[in-house]
């Protein structure tokens, strides 16, 4: 499965016409692996033996982000910590302990949308919907 998701990555990311480069190939396999949303910070952590810098870092997840490969999960007061995605619409269930992250690929929320828009006239393109709690290994 993880295997299987980085090569999915690699080959989204070349498909834009972006290069593989051995950082973001670290970046990604590390963010992939952990399966949990890691800050720049811990990335490089992580990475900085591997002669990873922390600029070549921020520049990727950018660039994940961009091209919707990767998404930034934030709480208030702390650093944005990066998740690499599947592609299409999903949610996120996220650890506040140590940051584990499962997608959610049901959306219950469309009901809630249409809700939305008829309460108030707005058509709604999208929402974010982010489930804080703790992991099953951080409730012992």
């Amino acid at each position: 499965m993880v295997r299987n998701k980085q090569r999915d990555c690699f080959a989204r990311l070349q498909a834009h016409g972006h290069r593989l480069t051995r950082p973001r190939r670290s970046i990604i396999e590390t963010l992939i692996t952990q399966s949990r949303a890691m800050t720049a910070s811990d990335l490089h952590r992580a990475l900085a033996a591997r002669g990873v810098s922390l600029a070549s870092i921020y520049r990727t997840l950018e660039l994940l982000t961009r091209l919707g490969l990767a998404e930034p999960v934030r709480q208030a007061g702390e650093e944005a910590r990066y998740i690499v995605c599947q592609p299409g619409h999903h949610h996120h269930v996220i650890c506040t302990r140590c940051w584990h992250v499962a997608d959610v690929d049901a959306c219950l929320i469309e009901p809630v949308a249409a809700a939305i828009h008829d309460a108030t006239s707005f058509e709604i393109d999208s929402h974010i919907l982010e489930f804080y709690g703790r992991c099953r290994a951080c409730q012992r």
